[in-house]
């Protein structure tokens, strides 16, 4: 992880992340990477809240994702359901029970970026069972067939900017109310097995479990 300060002075604080290199068995990951090649054609552009509504806008979000994992769902929600305790401690964020797991994939290409955001507490996602930590798995071909598009964990106080470089099976973990980014993909090859791919895991619990009250 490096960090790169922005102009503008003043000390910078960061949220806790957790980043753990080959997180899921060798033969699955490349499965599960396959997998998201072989669906090309499932892909949908993704989207951006704002106002209340779903929009693309690929100024702010530019990159198509596939929300049916088929038979991966199972095997990812059981190693991120057994990650979540040791996560929970390393990210400082109070025990709590899953209420439901959200998976999809993201496959960003040439010109693919995603400005600074949070994961939680926005309009769509605002209820009493909010996203309360993310996970991202990162895919890809080896050699990698595209450059940039590192993940920026941006200070929560100050400039500063933690740039993570996306590796395949590398899992990183932070609170989902963490503010980051996505640096733009460059890619000559046009070819959908060249993207960056990503697995966006949410761990939703409830507001009472979250502040460690009991439901």
């Amino acid at each position: 992880m490096q960090d790169a300060e922005n102009s503008g002075g003043g000390a910078s604080l960061f949220l806790p992340v957790e980043c753990e290199p080959d997180w899921l068995d060798a033969d699955l990951a490349d499965a599960l990477l396959e997998y998201a090649i072989a669906r090309e054609d499932a892909f949908r552009p993704g989207s951006v809240v704002y106002g209340g509504e779903d929009h693309i806008n690929p100024a702010l979000r530019n990159v198509l994702k596939l929300a049916d994992l088929g038979p991966y769902v199972r095997p990812l929600k059981q190693r991120a359901r057994a990650a979540k305790p040791v996560l929970e401690q390393r990210l400082g964020v109070a025990g709590f029970t899953p209420t439901s797991f959200e998976i999809e994939i993201a496959a960003h290409g040439d010109g693919a970026r995603f400005v600074r955001h949070i994961d939680t507490f926005t309009v769509a996602n605002r209820g009493t069972s909010p996203r309360i930590l993310t996970l991202i798995l990162y895919l890809n071909r080896r050699p990698k067939g595209y450059s940039g598009g590192a993940l920026c964990m941006h200070s929560i106080a100050g400039h500063g900017v933690r740039e993570i470089v996306p590796e395949h099976n590398l899992l990183v973990a932070f609170p989902a109310i963490a503010p980051h980014s996505v640096e733009q993909v460059q890619s000559t090859s046009g070819a959908f097995a060249d993207r960056r791919f990503a697995v966006n895991i949410w761990v939703h619990g409830s507001m009472d479990t979250a502040s460690g009250n009991p439901a």
